[in-house]
């Protein structure tokens, strides 16, 4: 002989059933569920402006993050009709500058920062100090040359500091577009110049 269970028990088991189901359909509703950040990983920039992360295929950027690149870990936000946005990438807990390899003939001068790059998304720092094994630097010398990854893809150029032998104390220096760094000075040669403060985005 069966027996039938009470009533109230049916209802609670059937109340704790929809319940369930009503917190699975607003866990993936944003109508329900409202707004959401979380962090992502960048792995495609679109031609649009938005970014690709996280399997969500179009990210809006706010003007905080006009550089983006694959790799960024950034914060995206949700809204409660879907849409997603991003504020720009997390920042690094230190700031890594990578050295540049001097073409042959040229080395720190013993003052100022090791030459080097900083990377942040597309945007390129350069800083430090480059002088010759000896004597001055000649007009046309190629100081080094960047790795391809950093190369501008445009010809560049910015007046840079060099030693004080002049006045005033500054020199062409120019980025070619296969990432050849030259100096320009017909007279006077310096026995030093700085990349202290050279930016250029890729």
């Amino acid at each position: 002989m069966s027996v039938d269970r009470p009533a109230p028990a049916v209802h609670r088991d059937l109340a704790a059933a929809l319940k369930q189901q009503a917190t699975r359909a607003g866990e993936s509703a944003p109508a329900v569920r409202g707004s959401d950040w979380r962090l992502a990983t960048v792995t495609l920039v679109n031609t649009d402006g938005t970014v690709a992360a996280s399997g969500i295929p179009a990210i809006r950027c706010m003007p905080t993050y006009d550089l983006p690149t694959v790799g960024d870990v950034i914060v995206i936000d949700q809204n409660s009709s879907g849409n997603w946005i991003t504020w720009g990438r997390m920042a690094t807990a230190t700031q890594t500058w990578t050295t540049l390899t001097l073409a042959a003939g040229f080395q720190n001068p013993g003052h100022g920062y090791t030459a080097a790059y900083l990377r942040e998304g597309r945007r390129i720092w350069l800083r430090g100090r480059i002088g010759p094994t000896s004597g001055t630097i000649a007009d046309g010398a190629t100081l080094l040359t960047l790795p391809a990854a950093l190369q501008p893809g445009v010809s560049m150029s910015w007046a840079v500091t060099r030693d004080s032998s002049v006045y005033p104390a500054v020199l062409r220096l120019e980025i070619a577009v296969n990432g050849t760094m030259r100096i320009f000075q017909a007279s006077n040669l310096p026995s030093w110049v700085s990349l202290d403060s050279i930016s250029y985005t890729i």
